[in-house]
């Protein structure tokens, strides 16, 4: 394997760490979406309901938190965008990559459902998820304002799952990962 191949290969390893991460993302929101569609059942046993439910909500957001960290040393969807630019020679067609890759970067810049998202995200992380800050510990939260709406959630997990199924499109001819979660809750209750 000369040293443009091994490079590739180890690109694409990464977008499927980043994939990983997506199918993960999608099982819990899944979950989540099984547990609406049984909610009258789950009132059985509220309190458990509840736990499950904001622990699902805990970690779907823990992730989408750190795909979109600000760092410039993490592994984040903005940062593989820069490495795919840096390293354009690893695609087929490197004029359509970079004119895909800069509608990506215009697209997470400017929607306005993918900015509220990541900066009400990054705020939640430095606030209260990831740090323990007085202005939000204890009852203090219920004052929390940083709330995101489901459809700002669906938004970025579906700008995430465009932008790595199109990376990993242009680098495999293989599948992207598919989700796992399969309707078990329901399948409880039945």
């Amino acid at each position: 394997m000369n040293q443009k191949e091994q490079m590739k290969k180890n690109l694409l390893d990464e977008i499927d760490g980043y994939c990983m991460q997506l199918v993960y993302l999608k099982d819990l929101i899944s979950v989540e979406e099984d547990i609406d569609e049984v909610r009258e059942k789950m009132q059985s046993a509220p309190n458990f309901s509840l736990i499950v439910e904001c622990a699902l909500v805990d970690s779907y957001m823990l992730t989408l938190m750190k795909l979109y960290d600000k760092s410039e040393k993490a592994k984040t969807i903005p940062n593989l965008i820069k490495k795919c630019k840096n390293n354009i020679n690893l695609f087929p067609s490197k004029e359509d990559t970079l004119r895909k890759l800069g509608e990506f970067e215009t697209k997470m810049n400017e929607d306005e459902y993918i900015v509220h998202a990541v900066n009400v995200l990054i705020v939640r992380r430095d606030s209260i998820q990831a740090h323990n800050d007085g202005k939000y510990f204890g009852k203090k939260l219920l004052n929390d304002k940083t709330y995101l709406k489901t459809y700002h959630i669906w938004f970025l997990r579906n700008f995430t799952e465009e932008v790595l199924s199109y990376l990993f499109s242009q680098l495999s001819s293989e599948k992207i990962r598919e989700t796992k979660y399969n309707k078990d809750l329901r399948r409880l209750f039945d």
